[in-house]
């Protein structure tokens, strides 16, 4: 069966959510319901599951969350392997700042867009994805607190505002934090199908009911 090589992106001052809850989400899908047993009692192989999920930083340093928990990505940007997907987290202010600053970061996103593969982000992610050129001409939506931001620096982009993600094909940008769930869910069902997505949706927990009358799917 098809496998999925999802890539987080990880730096200094993330919002851990961010990452955390699409890592989640692609790590407890599942092909069938006879899998969710093996996956909690760690019996379903790797090869077995839809998604491979790994973590990369630029240097593969660990880095610190904000409010300080500390990750060892899996990869740097030298050794990591190619992705299918790539989720790209937001964080605050000070974490704005130091990525839209840092070529390597804003080129290592804008290359996986070259290459046609999936992108997604999650929160103030979408400002990466604007700055990497990933959003001229597109429609996205990022946290309600830099709705603004985004609409002044990147006058291309055609902000959403009210909804829990914007699908526009290989691009998919999911708004404040706690979104990304909604959002990876989302493309869960996406890449695989619907009954994954759902099955997902109740291993972890999440209720979908809001899910579908609050996002933008565009393709």
């Amino acid at each position: 069966m098809n496998q999925i090589h999802v890539g987080i992106l990880l730096f200094d001052d993330v919002d851990a959510l961010d990452f955390a809850g699409p890592y989640e989400v692609f790590n407890l899908s599942t092909h069938c319901l006879e899998d969710v047993q093996k996956l909690f009692t760690n019996r379903l192989e790797e090869k077995d599951k839809p998604f491979r999920v790994n973590t990369v930083s630029e240097k593969g340093s660990m880095i610190t969350v904000h409010n300080g928990l500390k990750v060892q990505p899996d990869y740097s940007f030298e050794n990591a392997p190619e992705f299918d997907l790539i989720v790209v987290p937001g964080g605050p202010a000070s974490a704005i700042t130091s990525v839209m600053s840092n070529r390597s970061i804003i080129e290592w996103i804008a290359s996986y867009g070259a290459k046609d593969k999936h992108v997604i982000s999650v929160c103030t992610g979408a400002l990466f994805l604007a700055e990497a050129g990933l959003l001229n001409g597109q429609r996205a939506t990022t946290n309600r607190a830099a709705i603004t931001m985004m609409q002044a620096t990147y006058p291309s982009v055609t902000v959403v505002e009210d909804v829990k993600f914007v699908d526009e094909g290989r691009v998919v940008t999911a708004a404040g934090v706690s979104a990304g769930i909604n959002m990876a869910l989302h493309v869960v069902g996406k890449m695989f199908d619907e009954g994954m997505a759902k099955r997902t949706a109740e291993t972890i927990e999440f209720s979908t009911e809001t899910t579908s009358a609050h996002n933008a799917s565009l393709k």
